[in-house]
């Protein structure tokens, strides 16, 4: 980005003002920043910031931020955002709270409305994600409890699914159980995990049975091996006792543990 060239007059400084302030609104923070990128001449930008705002040109700090935000809330804007653009115009945030309380009062606004407005336009939400709906709300300044609360009492709330759900829906049981298995996880642990990921796990008893019949999986030999990766002494009743804790936080059942500490000891 190319800089300004500097001023070599007073002249070169209004004409720059009021070339900003007819691209738009500034703020005297604004305007400040543009002026001191033209020239060094404090004595210059501050005559010609109070010349600006003798004319009406640069609002005062609250008078700006009660139009900008009364203009951000008719463009379904919410608190958050208004707060953030207005900050980063150097607006303090006692003055910003003011114009937000002054503007919600006279204007009745809620958010909560402003959201379900625009959720509006969904008769249901199978084209999306509940991802994508919130970062997009959330991008426009509404707080994530409102958010969800508008989505809530949605009429088609139910057809609103997790990207995770979406991805459970559409994954293979069989490929999910051996993912899991070639990770050494125990039965137990393999359910618990696919119902994180949103799996379907209705056949999940015939799934297991199938591999191990198949011989594609053999939860005996796994625990053993998940043992044989840990230095318990299973002579010593602490140590047998950890060991089956371990294995059976792991997933292993009775069965399969006690067979492999068996092994591990002959």
């Amino acid at each position: 980005m190319k800089k300004p060239y500097p001023a070599k007059t007073i002249q070169n400084v209004i004409n720059s003002a009021i070339y900003h302030l007819n691209l738009r609104d500034h703020t005297e923070y604004e305007l400040r920043k543009k002026l001191e990128a033209k020239t060094e001449q404090q004595d210059w930008i501050e005559t010609v910031l109070q010349q600006m705002k003798d004319f009406g040109y640069v609002k005062e700090d609250l008078q700006f931020a009660l139009h900008f935000s009364e203009m951000a809330f008719s463009n379904e804007h919410g608190q958050q955002y208004i707060k953030q653009k207005l900050k980063g115009k150097g607006i303090p945030a006692t003055i910003i709270e003011e114009a937000l309380i002054d503007i919600m009062e006279k204007k009745q606004v809620s958010e909560l409305d402003m959201i379900k407005s625009r959720l509006d336009s969904y008769d249901d939400f199978s084209q999306t994600t509940k991802e994508k709906i919130t970062n997009d709300l959330t991008k426009r300044g509404y707080s994530f409890q409102d958010i969800s609360r508008a989505i809530s009492e949605h009429d088609a709330a139910d057809t609103l699914l997790s990207k995770a759900k979406i991805k459970g829906m559409n994954a293979d049981l069989e490929t999910e159980v051996l993912k899991l298995v070639r990770k050494l996880k125990g039965k137990t642990v393999i359910k618990q995990e696919l119902k994180m990921k949103h799996v379907d796990i209705t056949n999940l008893e015939q799934v297991f049975y199938d591999l191990e019949e198949a011989g594609e999986v053999d939860f005996y030999e796994n625990c053993q091996l998940v043992l044989a990766k840990k230095r318990f002494d299973l002579s010593n009743f602490k140590d047998k006792s950890k060991a089956y804790a371990y294995l059976s936080s792991k997933g292993y059942s009775s069965d399969e543990i006690k067979e492999a500490m068996a092994a591990a000891s002959n």
